[in-house]
């Protein structure tokens, strides 16, 4: 159960509210000074290779803040008294 939620929190937190939010700020910001629009992609190729870039990145960050969070809970429970 425990590894279901653990991939839940990976693709949920890391890839879908940090990887592709961040991808599209910076494809975004390379769109200005005219204004903040919505990304221009120039070919499909170049669409999947950012899609594939953002789903890893987001990835590896909700890996990482699991771990985070797995380290900092434990005092927690051990405090309580249940194990």
């Amino acid at each position: 159960m425990q590894t279901d939620s653990k991939w839940s929190f990976i693709l949920i937190r890391g890839v879908l509210f940090w990887g592709y939010p961040t991808g599209l700020i910076a494809k975004s910001i390379e769109l200005w000074p005219p204004g903040l629009h919505l990304p221009r992609f120039g070919s499909l190729t170049e669409v999947v290779i950012f899609m594939a870039i953002w789903t890893v990145g987001g990835a590896a960050f909700g890996r990482w803040m699991w771990g985070k969070r797995s380290t900092t809970d434990r005092p927690r429970e051990d405090a309580t008294g249940t194990s």
